[in-house]
């Protein structure tokens, strides 16, 4: 970097200098922030804390019945679970399960092949953040789950003669 004047003359730039290493070290860390709006021409949101959380009331009558944590290992149609992650949704993370055997276990642990086994699926709600514009908005959206396995018998289909 050279700090001379139009005349060649040496003058005191340490000044800018330190006030570029200043701004750059006072800008916020970009991680994990959505910056959709940057890309539309929108200005930065002043005072806005994306980490900062949401509150939403939800009235939902009844209780959560916990299972074990075990049920899934327990279960004749076991399964394993893997997370779907969405920085834009809430909740951002969801457990999927996925069957572990395409057939049953007996009462030994063994695969009985007379029994197949299939995905209990679950419709949940998930609010999906969105920009409209510059403004961030949420809508509320319905998620189709896979919560768990269970057994059944093969399907037999007839051929037609």
């Amino acid at each position: 970097m050279s700090c001379t004047n139009t005349l060649g003359r040496p003058i005191m730039c340490h000044v800018t200098l330190l006030l570029f290493i200043l701004g750059v070290s006072t800008t916020p860390s970009v991680h994990g922030l959505d910056l959709h709006h940057l890309s539309k021409g929108c200005p930065p949101p002043r005072g806005l804390n994306l980490n900062q959380p949401i509150k939403v009331t939800l009235n939902i009558s009844g209780q959560s019945q916990a299972l074990g944590k075990d049920i899934s290992k327990r279960s004749l149609a076991p399964w394993d679970y893997s997370f779907d992650m969405d920085n834009n949704r809430f909740p951002s993370m969801i457990a999927e399960a996925k069957c572990r055997y395409a057939h049953c276990l007996d009462a030994e642990g063994n695969l009985d092949l007379d029994v197949n086994t299939v995905p209990i699926k679950q419709e949940i709600l998930v609010l999906r953040r969105e920009m409209k514009g510059c403004t961030p908005s949420f809508k509320l959206e319905k998620k189709m789950v896979t919560v768990g396995c269970t057994c059944v018998r093969p399907e037999v289909k007839e051929q037609q003669q």
